[in-house]
C-alpha cells in the first residue's frame, strides 16, 4: 500500500471518529501520561515553538500548551481539527494554530524548538525518513519528543486500517534518531495502555517516549 493510500484511510477512519474521540477515558489517560512525559523530558518555556504532527483532537497539545510560547498542530484528518478548533476556543489557547496538512507532501514553516507527537509513527511508513525531514524543521538545539507503542502483536488495533506498525523496539527507533541527526537520544517506558484487544482478551501495551536534540553541525 503506498504512502497516500495510507493517508486516506487514515484520514477517512479519523474523520468518521473524530466526535467522540475524546469520550474514551484509556485514550484521555494515555495523552496524560504522554504530555507529562513531554514536559519532563523537554521543559517548556513562554519562547518555545512548537509543533504537534499527528494532533487530533489536540489531547497532548491542550496540556503542553499553557507552558509553550506557540504551538503549529498539525493533522491530515479535518475533523479531528474542527474538534480541536472548538477545544482551542473553549479552553482560550489563543497560542495554538491548527493546521491540516498532510507531512508527507508539505511542511509547515519552521523552526520549531520542539516537535512532539503521541501515538502517530504507527501511522507512518517510513519512519527513518520522517525522522530527517523534522530535524531539517529544527531550530539548532532543538528537540523532538516522540511518544508511540512498544512492539506489539497486532491486536492492539486489530484490523484497523492504516496501521503501518505494530509497535517499535524503542532502541531502533533511538537509532534511527541518531543517524537522522539526532544526539542526545533517550527512550523511556511512560505508560501502559490496560483495555481489551481484538482477540477479546485483557491486554497491557506498553508506550515509550523518544526524545533527542538536533545534533549541532548537522
Amino acid at each position: 500500500m503506498n504512502e497516500d493510500a495510507v493517508t486516506r484511510l487514515n484520514v477517512e477512519r479519523f474523520n468518521a471518529v473524530a466526535g467522540s474521540w475524546d469520550e474514551n477515558p484509556v485514550r484521555v489517560e494515555l495523552a496524560q501520561a504522554v504530555a507529562r512525559a513531554i514536559g519532563e523530558a523537554v521543559p517548556p518555556t513562554a519562547q518555545t515553538r512548537a509543533m504537534e504532527f499527528g494532533c487530533g483532537t489536540g489531547l497532548v497539545t491542550a496540556l503542553l500548551a499553557p507552558g509553550l510560547g506557540h504551538v503549529v498542530a498539525v493533522d491530515s484528518a479535518a475533523g479531528m481539527l474542527d474538534v480541536l478548533r472548538t477545544k482551542v476556543r473553549e479552553l482560550g489557547l489563543d497560542n495554538v494554530e491548527p493546521l491540516e496538512m498532510d507531512l508527507a507532501q508539505s511542511l509547515p514553516e519552521g523552526p520549531f524548538d520542539l516537535i512532539f507527537s503521541g501515538m502517530t509513527l504507527h501511522h507512518i511508513e517510513d519512519v527513518p525518513a520522517l525522522l530527517a525531514r523534522l530535524r531539517g524543521l529544527l531550530a539548532p538545539g532543538g528537540h523532538v519528543a516522540l511518544a508511540d507503542l512498544e512492539r506489539e502483536d497486532g491486536t492492539f488495533h486489530g484490523d484497523a486500517p492504516g496501521i503501518m506498525h505494530h509497535g517499535f523496539d524503542p532502541s531502533s527507533v533511538a537509532g534511527w534518531l541518531a543517524e537522522a541527526g539526532f544526539d542526545e537520544v533517550h527512550t523511556r517506558r511512560v505508560h501502559v495502555v490496560r483495555k481489551t484487544g481484538s482477540d477479546d482478551r485483557p491486554r497491557e501495551y506498553p508506550v515509550f517516549l523518544a526524545d533527542a536534540r538536533r545534533a549541532a553541525g548537522r
